[in-house]
């Protein structure tokens, strides 16, 4: 292939003698139809697989974590405790309750793949809505080596939609 100007422009023409090469596959009869299976199998595998099951170690995790945030000890309740600290603010201690608050799941389903995965959690707790009035959580699950099943930060409805298209959450989301 070679450059050729033409009237102040330059365009790509292929070189006198040069050969293009092309190719070109028809599928016709049951060609076309075995690949058209093969397409969708495989295309309905990987829409299968962005399902995955939370299993108990997971759900136990996410019962602490929101526990954890229910009773003032989360990382929002930390990241205050921080703030007011560096503002020069006397530290308080935490009001933790006697008894810790029951989580139930009224709902668990989950999007992503089997070991790192955004759940979406509609909780109860003791048997009514949640202090923060938010019943519908979505909290990012990760396994990690020597410890299982980690929430590693809450998530939104938005990435939880979109691992269903493939998209990878980051660290930048959250």
């Amino acid at each position: 292939m070679g450059m050729r100007e033409n009237r102040k422009t330059f365009d790509l023409l292929p070189l006198k003698g040069a050969a293009m090469s092309e190719t070109r596959i028809e599928l016709t009869g049951w060609k076309a139809i075995v690949v058209v299976v093969i397409i969708l199998g495989v295309t309905g595998i990987r829409i299968y697989s962005r399902f995955p099951t939370v299993n108990d170690d997971g759900r136990a995790a996410l019962r602490a974590w929101l526990v954890k945030d229910y009773t003032g000890r989360g990382p929002k309740a930390l990241a205050q405790r921080v703030a007011d600290y560096r503002a020069g603010l006397p530290d308080r201690p935490l009001d933790i309750p006697a008894q810790e608050p029951k989580v139930e799941f009224v709902s668990l389903s989950a999007h992503g793949s089997p070991s790192d995965m955004i759940a979406r959690a509609e909780v109860s707790v003791d048997g009514g809505p949640p202090p923060d009035r938010r019943p519908v959580r979505y909290l990012f699950l990760t396994t990690v080596p020597e410890r299982g099943w980690v929430v590693f930060a809450e998530s939104d409805s938005f990435q939880y939609y979109m691992t269903l298209v493939g998209r990878r959450w980051s660290s930048d989301t959250y």
